[in-house]
């Protein structure tokens, strides 16, 4: 027999009517809906959030029946997170703007967008970042030896299966190699030094989310910085 998980503690509501997911982010959140009555005509549409690697669920949001987002009873509904970023849910309920049109009242409508909800996204799956994300650990500095980089975790962008990045390195003498990609294959991109002491920059695609850093033929000094995603 499967496990069933509530979204969350119902313990004093009337009944839960409806549950699903609706929406899959690109950075990898997943998002849906429950509707939920409390009791009068207090049924509410909530919006619960799943991020990457967990299961834990977050209440985003209440569409609140009962006279506050909804004359009556919020029926049904659904949501996605537009490409702004911002929330937009879907339901079939009794608005508190427009006149009655049907015999009892409901319609399928939609609120506006909630801004700010979750980070913008492209379709096409490629997004360049509003501006060039970096961290002051990797900034200057000396790569010794190979590093397994965790790239949402260090540089505060969504998770994704590959990431654009801009690599400089400067080494002492030609022919060290800075290099990002897999520890099996620590090579998909490389930026190789031509004349000692002098900067070589170069922007390419490399795995994600995990990405392993590594030099070759010496120790180089290094930039890294995150473009985009996809």
């Amino acid at each position: 027999m499967a496990l069933f998980t509530p979204l969350m503690n119902y313990a004093g509501y009337e009944h839960v009517l409806n549950a699903m997911p609706t929406f899959y982010h690109p950075n990898g959140n997943i998002y849906g809906i429950a509707i939920a009555k409390k009791g009068g005509t207090s049924q509410d549409l909530q919006v619960f959030r799943v991020r990457p690697g967990s299961l834990s669920r977050e209440l985003v949001h209440t569409f609140r029946g009962g006279g506050v987002d909804a004359v009556s009873q919020i029926a049904a509904g659904g949501c996605i997170i537009r490409q702004d970023g911002s929330l937009w849910a879907w339901a079939s309920a009794v608005p508190q703007q427009s006149p009655t049109i049907t015999k009892t009242g409901f319609v399928g409508g939609y609120w506006e967008p909630l801004p700010g909800v979750d980070d913008p996204w492209a379709p096409g799956g490629i997004t360049l970042l509003p501006s060039v994300r970096t961290n002051p650990a990797w900034e200057t500095r000396s790569l010794t030896a190979g590093v397994m980089l965790d790239i949402p975790a260090t540089f505060g962008v969504p998770v994704a299966n590959s990431y654009l990045v801009r690599l400089t390195m400067n080494a002492p003498i030609a022919n060290v190699r800075a290099r990002c990609g897999t520890t099996a294959t620590p090579f998909f991109f490389t930026v190789n030094s031509q004349v000692a002491g002098v900067d070589n920059m170069d922007q390419g695609w490399v795995p994600g989310p995990l990405c392993y850093v590594s030099p070759a033929q010496g120790t180089p000094v290094i930039w890294l910085q995150i473009v985009g995603y996809a």
